[in-house]
């Protein structure tokens, strides 16, 4: 059996400063393991990294240490790198999950999606990839100060839940007016906020101006229906970043927040949207067979 290993320098490194991020590196071939490792100490500088070699020692390693971030082979011996994920999770051991292979599998979007993952890599495995995604997770771990501007009670809970799945550390405020969101904006700094096109009196167009006096550095995200395709493509001349249409889910608004703070958007991410808007399109069609 292959035993870990872990980096004495690196352990030690950030002392005084609060915990160093722990990235661990499960993979078979050591070369592999030892470029993952260097690649991630080129794009964030000090880090604790633990390596292992096979399944086993990877669920004790992950299990005992928990570490924040887990790159792991899906092919590792012994247990698979899929099952040690599965043994880990079981003992609430969630890293933020980045799963590699030899070869793109025919399943890798369901299997990725099934273990949480949130990238999936293929050898040989790219340097400037794996920094924009340490990039990418540095800034997830940031404090992030979101408002959420729409005006019903019910869309509200179900973005402050699709919200709260979001891998970003999102601090959430929220309000059901534009006139009150220019107020909380002018007093509190916020890293993005959310409105909905169609507020109450005034609406999310004239929120927008208004709040680009007062909050200039804030990204502003619209809210908007089917329909409104002609004012998505107007609102980055009111301030708009970008926009989610209704109805969204948790990977929009993943993919929403990657574009905001214009981070590399993961492979996986890409092709979770794909899926989703072919399995959208396939129950239309179903649907329409049916009337």
């Amino acid at each position: 059996m292959t035993t870990g290993s872990e980096s004495a320098s690196d352990a030690g490194a950030g002392a005084g400063a609060g915990a160093p991020l722990h990235v661990m590196v499960a993979e078979p071939d050591a070369q592999q393991r030892a470029d993952v490792a260097d690649a991630v100490r080129a794009a964030v500088g000090p880090v604790r990294i633990s390596e292992v070699g096979d399944g086993e020692a990877a669920v004790k390693a992950m299990t005992g240490a928990r570490p924040d971030i887990l790159f792991i082979n899906v092919k590792m011996p012994g247990i698979s790198g899929a099952e040690a994920v599965v043994i880990a999770r079981q003992e609430s051991v969630q890293p933020l999950t980045v799963l590699m292979s030899d070869r793109v599998l025919s399943r890798w979007v369901a299997l990725s999606n099934e273990l949480g993952a949130y990238e999936f890599l293929k050898k040989p495995y790219d340097e400037t990839h794996i920094a924009g995604l340490m990039q990418a997770v540095m800034r997830m771990r940031k404090p992030t100060r979101a408002l959420l501007v729409e005006g019903s009670e019910t869309t509200r809970a179900l973005m402050r839940k699709l919200m709260r799945q979001s891998r970003f550390d999102l601090d959430i405020e929220e309000t059901d007016s534009g006139v009150h969101a220019v107020k909380l904006m002018r007093a509190t700094a916020y890293d993005v906020a959310l409105i909905d096109l169609n507020l109450g009196g005034m609406d999310g167009l004239e929120t927008a101006c208004q709040v680009k006096d007062v909050a200039p550095r804030t990204a502003l995200v619209l809210i908007s229906a089917p329909g409104s395709e002609k004012i998505e493509t107007a609102s980055r001349h009111f301030g708009f970043t970008t926009f989610l249409q209704k109805p969204f889910y948790a990977h929009h608004i993943e993919d929403m927040l990657h574009e905001v703070f214009n981070l590399r958007r993961p492979y996986l991410l890409n092709a979770t949207g794909r899926v989703h808007a072919r399995s959208l399109r396939l129950e239309e069609e179903r649907r329409a067979r049916r009337r």
